[in-house]
This record gives structure tokens, sequence and C-alpha cells, in this order.
């Protein structure tokens, strides 16, 4: 293994992987919200999976870009 310094462009990499899933995460929020307002079941359906999707990747890039982050340091 070896031990070279990690370059700034991974803690950077990591920092924009965080500043992406942040946003998914913020976005998912009002779709899902917005199940509230659906007139129908199909519309509810697919507010909620979006918005779990949504979340969901949302939360893996801000876990990603925190493990990249660390590793980094």
């Amino acid at each position: 293994m070896s031990d070279k310094p990690k370059s700034r462009d991974t803690l950077r990499g990591g920092e924009t992987m965080i500043a992406i899933g942040l946003f998914m995460v913020v976005m998912a929020v009002p779709v899902l919200f917005g199940t509230i307002y659906a007139e129908n079941f199909r519309a509810q359906v697919v507010n909620v999976v979006s918005g779990l999707v949504i979340l969901a990747i949302g939360a893996g890039y801000v876990l990603r870009g925190w493990i990249v982050r660390k590793r980094s340091l």
C-alpha cells in the first residue's frame, strides 16, 4: 500500500458529491409533500416512489461523498 498523499481533486470530488446529494435530498422533500395534493391513487403512488428513489440516490451520494472526503484527508 502506498503512502503518497491524496490529491486535492479527490477531496474536491467528495465535497461535490455531498453537495449534489444534499440537493437531491432537498428536492425529494417537495415531491414527497406533493403526495398529499395528488388527486388519485396512481399519482400518489408515483409521487411516493419517485420521491423515495430521489431521496435514496441523494443519501447515497452524501454517504459516498463523505467516505471519499474522509479517505482523502
